[in-house]
């Protein structure tokens, strides 16, 4: 199983609107989330603010299958939930529609 972190800066002013989106997934939209992690391949999502004196900053960890593709899968798919994640979202993270995951260089995976 593979496994990804990634870092998005949050721009000023953004912080609560991600607050509330991520409410949102939990809440009203939780079924679309969970069938949308299906779609992606998604078998855990850790996601967690982290505020630095640089900025603030969204954490995701990942694990799957080929998440390379899981942003194309989920695209793809053309969900309401996609779309969703896509324009409400993607802008408080800086993505835009058609980016992909950005790379990531792992430098240490140390399990016990």
């Amino acid at each position: 199983m593979a496994s990804k972190m990634f870092l998005f800066p949050v721009a000023v002013g953004n912080i609560e609107a991600l607050k509330a989106a991520f409410a949102e997934m939990a809440g009203s939209r939780e079924a679309q989330c969970v069938a949308n992690r299906a779609v992606m391949g998604f078998t855990r999502e850790y996601a967690c603010l982290q505020h630095t004196p640089q900025g603030d900053f969204l954490v995701a960890y990942l694990e799957g299958d080929d998440l390379d593709k899981a942003r194309e899968r989920s695209v793809a798919s053309d969900s309401e939930y996609a779309r969703w994640l896509v324009s409400t979202v993607g802008p408080l993270i800086g993505r835009q529609p058609g980016d992909g995951l950005p790379s990531s260089e792992p430098l240490a995976d140390w399990r016990a």
